[in-house]
């Protein structure tokens, strides 16, 4: 029975029995010349070795006087010595302004290529191409569904519009795509390469209510290879749904809103920085003495570092975990006029009693974190936050320095170079998000 015959029956028996669906399918068979072996797939870890970084480059100012264009000149500078960069643009138009900004600050364009594809989000790391690659030297795209992280339904139009972009890239490339039903973004998956995956219960959970905790295992084993899933509680307050209620204020004072998140996201607060080591953000006692939401944070994060601790890869060694901090609460005012503004007052649901000002002005906060950083050829693309001149205290610009200190110590083989990405973190994300690594392939 030749392969294209096992594939039509095992879609004829999907199609009668939809209970099957989540059972994994064949692996592909490939005849070489010592006779008939499978091919394995893989995420390798993001430490390895890239082809390409997909960017995806949105001109906007969720709050005004913060243009993320900004953020993706400093980014695209750093980027283009090192990797092949492929900008992700909505139309043509975006393409010829971003062209232009390039060209008047001197980039060459040697090393970058363009991708036209409609979409309203930067985000391009949860709903852009998940690559794996395989034993014998091939590439394939992952298709997971999209509900706009849990904010819309799979059905509604932006939705739609992204969660087919995955597929579009594959054909774009001329490589397969691999199609589930699970819904899941690439920010709340980390990878050792090696065959552990780590992911967060409340994302994951919250975007797949009605499928089992076994079943999304079946589907990530099925489409990265990993045997070994670690399960992490949650992420830091921040990065909480952002329509879910109101934080404290600055020292405690009024209430504050989350401009935007992603929903714990685990790349917010822990990351594979090789095989066996694992950088894990920490909220130290003193720190949660002082603020209900520093409290709140280290509370989780405690948490989360006790399951690491009890945690083994996928040959039962233990990992390595090195800590990081995180960074601290930034406050800025957003009116009726700023974006930010018009998605929260839109979405804004009270789980805690708190109701939104509708017309004034308030309090939010940028989903920030010391995690959100990318790892690519040579070189590691860090956040920080302190700005000169702008009254913040000096802690900002401590922490900022210390996880600089640790990203070299951690990466002492890459130039390391730290971004201020407060335009972006507005939209709810950060470098790891607006990017993506397109691994390099027959990687073993």
């Amino acid at each position: 029975m030749n392969r294209t015959m096992i594939v039509s029956l095992a879609i004829i028996v999907m199609i009668c029995h939809p209970a099957m669906a989540m059972i994994p399918f064949l692996e592909k068979n490939i005849t070489g010349d010592d006779g008939i072996t499978k091919e394995k797939w893989r995420f390798p870890g993001e430490f390895e070795e890239h082809d390409a970084i997909w960017i995806g480059w949105l001109s906007k100012e969720y709050l005004q006087g913060y243009p993320t264009d900004d953020v993706f000149l400093q980014l695209v500078r750093e980027l283009e010595p090192n990797v092949h960069t492929i900008i992700c643009v909505p139309d043509d138009a975006q393409k010829e302004y971003v062209e232009e900004i390039l060209v008047t600050n001197n980039i060459p364009m040697t090393n970058i290529s363009f991708y036209v594809q409609k979409f309203t989000i930067p985000y391009w790391r949860d709903f852009g191409p998940v690559f794996v690659t395989s034993t014998t030297g091939e590439k394939r795209i992952n298709d997971f569904n999209f509900n706009f992280w849990g904010y819309f339904t799979a059905s509604d139009t932006q939705s739609l519009m992204m969660e087919r972009i995955d597929r579009d890239v594959a054909g774009y490339l001329g490589i397969e795509s691999e199609m589930t039903r699970i819904t899941s973004e690439g920010g709340d998956r980390e990878f050792n390469g090696k065959g552990t995956l780590i992911v967060t219960e409340a994302c994951e959970f919250q975007r797949n209510p009605n499928i089992a905790r076994e079943d999304i295992e079946k589907e990530f084993k099925r489409l990265f290879g990993v045997t070994n899933i670690i399960w992490l509680k949650q992420g830091t307050v921040e990065d909480d749904p952002f329509n879910a209620g109101a934080i404290p204020g600055p020292d405690g004072v009024g209430v504050a809103y989350r401009a935007a998140s992603a929903g714990n996201h685990v790349d917010e607060y822990c990351r594979f920085v090789s095989a066996d080591t694992i950088l894990l953000a920490e909220v130290t006692e003193k720190e949660a003495a002082g603020d209900p939401v520093a409290a709140e944070n280290r509370i989780r994060l405690e948490e989360n570092y006790r399951i690491l601790k009890n945690a083994v890869d996928q040959d039962g060694r233990p990992f390595k975990i090195v800590r990081i901090p995180v960074p601290d609460m930034i406050y800025v005012t957003a009116t009726p006029a700023d974006e930010a503004y018009f998605s929260l007052s839109s979405f804004y649901s009270s789980t805690d009693g708190t109701s939104f000002p509708y017309g004034d002005p308030v309090t939010v906060v940028p989903a920030t974190s010391y995690c959100n950083f990318l790892i690519t050829n040579n070189l590691i693309l860090g956040q920080k936050y302190y700005v000169e001149g702008s009254g913040m205290p000096d802690s900002v610009k401590a922490k900022d320095k210390k996880a600089e200190e640790i990203l070299k110590g951690l990466f002492p083989d890459r130039k390391v170079v730290m971004i201020n990405t407060i335009p972006i973190n507005f939209g709810g994300g950060g470098i790891h998000c607006v990017t993506q690594q397109e691994p390099k392939a027959g990687i073993l």
